[in-house]
């Protein structure tokens, strides 16, 4: 397969086209320090089988920088030496990601005003960053090249050079954001000057064999911001000054006119950004890497095999499984990244990263502690919460059983799972029982565990991971959101699904597409909407919903009598009525376990506790069994 294959770029050859991308993690000190955390994040991607690996954005200067790591002084130096040593004993080549946030650094983060090319309000930026001189722009371009220079004294195999994503170099590269009347600005080759010289100077200091490579926005979803076309020039000017490979991306915003979402949540069909890559692929020679919502074998496959790209970066699908590569190569069941976004919503706050499907992502190094007492542990539920109770309950050393009143495991995944677009979860679904069957967990299938089947095994303590129930409704309805996912044929013809939360509008698609008359309603307000969600998946999965054949009426409030729906002063006759508001606890079923064993040998977690999604369920079933 040519995904094995090596590659060379620049002088450095690369044992595979698969690379992890540069994706912030939050796990540097406090001062943009190398910690054992960010070693052991990297190094565990490393063992886990990709080629290349390209470090994070890594800030040049201290005073403008975020919460980045930091390469802007010598003493950065011994801690990258530390990193680079732990993912070269794996045979991967490492590149650092040298990078200026421009307009768009925080001023209540760094405390002093961010700078740009020029002094304009955009909607990249908090507020109008101050423009710079012409010798703070030499200043700048000096730290690039000082940075260049101490990543080469770490053992670094080279260095990207961040022109994306509208930080400074894409500041000045964009006609948007860079409005000067001199040589930085203007005409196309002016726009071009800061990251040339970076690269010159840079060049002339480290020589031919250290590599440079450069990633930038192939598009922008901007007035007047970067188009495919002026991309294709940008590539071919970096390729003419001796870049060593280009890095496509983008940036975008949850907007109408956005084709190519930066981030790619579970409803884009497939990766977005391929084709960007592939016309810039068609104006140069350097090997160019692609980006954005890869998460299958088949889909790195095309993409190479086509001749789109070079090389495949991988963010999001290494965070859910290290291990991804080696899997594809040598067999194995991955984990699949489910698109969520939780990760990045994570980053945005700059809070330190996590998974909605792997609680160890972040949490690299550390090591579960075997247990002081050996339980025997009994879980009800056989949901994402319960599994992972049960899992790392078992791998501390506990005696754990696992019931599930149903013949599968999964709990509300297995509904979820079930449009076409939800394949991941299709996909996670499998992983759960594999995940399962090879950690000494008992698994108990369709039983219907009450406190009498319990008690028989003489728990030392029961997890309850069964689940919510279904919020009540003013009206009577015919079924709920679980219920229709599972058995479509039943619903007839003419369906109001009420609520439309992100459960809503998924059912409402899978519906529409099964070819039923769908009317979606929520009292709430479309930007009232799914609050908590990533902007991409809100955005997206709303405009699917508007985009497809569903009556979507949101602001309404809806009254059902007899099999008539009165909308907003107008009546329909309907042979379903879906309740999708959501749920909560279900009170009664705890209290019948507490009457039996006790508030000391009971713990709730997940819907049974508070209702959530897989991220909170997993997260929290992981830390709980992690305190057994």
């Amino acid at each position: 397969m040519k995904i094995f294959e090596p590659i060379k770029v620049g002088a450095m050859v690369v044992k595979n086209r698969l690379a992890l991308a540069p994706m912030d993690t939050e796990l540097s000190g406090f001062y943009g320090e190398v910690t054992d955390k960010l070693i052991s994040y990297y190094s565990e991607r490393a063992a886990g089988g990709v080629g290349l690996i390209i470090v994070e954005f890594t800030a040049v200067d201290g005073e403008q920088r975020l919460t980045s790591p930091g390469i802007f002084s010598d003493r950065f130096i011994s801690g990258w030496s530390r990193l680079v040593e732990k993912v070269h004993a794996y045979g991967v080549k490492i590149i650092l990601q040298i990078a200026h946030h421009g307009g768009r650094a925080l001023e209540r983060v760094t405390g002093v005003r961010p700078v740009a090319p020029s002094a304009i309000p955009s909607p990249l930026y908090d507020g109008i960053p101050r423009e710079l001189t012409k010798e703070e722009i030499e200043v700048l371009i000096a730290k690039f090249v000082r940075a260049a220079e101490r990543a080469k004294a770490a053992g670094f195999d080279g260095v990207e050079i961040h022109g994306g994503h509208g930080y400074l170099i894409g500041q000045f590269l964009s006609p948007y954001t860079n409005r000067r009347d001199d040589e930085y600005g203007g005409a196309f080759e002016n726009r071009m000057r800061f990251p040339i010289e970076i690269l010159r100077r840079a060049r002339d200091r480290l020589g031919g064999d250290f590599v440079i490579g450069f990633k930038f926005s192939a598009y922008e979803c901007l007035d007047e911001g970067i188009d495919i076309e002026l991309a294709k020039r940008i590539a071919k000017h970096m390729e003419e000054q001796g870049i060593d490979y280009l890095h496509v991306s983008v940036l975008s915003f949850p907007l109408p006119e956005t084709r190519y979402p930066s981030v790619p949540p579970i409803y884009t069909r497939r990766p977005p950004l391929v084709e960007l890559a592939a016309q810039i692929k068609s104006q140069v020679r350097v090997p160019v890497i692609t980006v954005g919502g890869f998460g299958e074998l088949e889909e790195v496959q095309q993409a190479l095999e086509s001749g789109a790209a070079d090389i495949v970066a991988l963010g999001r699908a290494l965070i859910a499984d290290p291990e991804l590569p080696n899997k594809w190569r040598y067999g194995g069941i991955p984990r699949p990244c489910i698109r969520c976004n939780r990760c990045h919503t994570r980053i945005m706050e700059q809070t330190t990263i996590r998974c909605a499907v792997n609680p160890e992502a972040g949490r690299e190094g550390e090591v579960l502690p075997p247990a002081s007492r050996v339980k025997r542990i009994a879980v009800v539920g056989g949901g994402p919460a319960g599994v992972m109770a049960a899992v790392t309950a078992a791998q501390r050393g506990h005696t754990v059983f696992l019931f599930e009143e149903r013949n599968r495991l999964g709990g509300k995944i297995i509904a979820a799972a079930k449009p076409t677009f939800k394949r991941p979860l299709k996909q996670f679904l499998n992983f759960l029982e594999v995940y399962v069957r090879r950690s000494g967990v008992k698994v108990e299938l369709g039983v219907h565990a009450t406190p009498e089947v319990i008690e028989m095994l003489s728990p030392d303590l029961v997890i309850l991971a069964t689940g919510g129930k279904e919020h009540t409704l003013p009206f009577e309805t015919t079924t709920g959101a679980i219920a229709a996912f599972e058995h479509p044929d039943e619903l007839g013809k003419k369906v109001l699904i009420v609520g439309a939360g992100m459960v809503g509008c998924e059912l409402a698609l899978f519906l529409d597409k099964l070819g039923k008359d769908v009317f979606l309603v929520d009292k709430l307000q479309e930007q009232q909407l799914m609050p908590d969600e990533h902007y991409f998946n809100r955005y997206i999965l709303l405009e699917e919903v508007k985009r497809s054949g569903v009556e979507f009426r949101p602001g309404i409030e809806v009254q059902v009598r007899q099999g008539k729906a009165e909308l907003a002063g107008e009546e329909i006759d309907v042979d379903s009525v879906i309740n999708a508001t959501g749920f909560e606890p279900d009170e009664e079923l705890a209290i019948r376990y507490r009457e039996s064993f006790g508030d000391d040998r009971i713990l709730l977690i997940g819907d049974a506790k508070k209702p959530g999604n897989i991220y909170t369920a997993v997260q929290e079933a992981y830390l709980v069994a992690s305190c057994l």
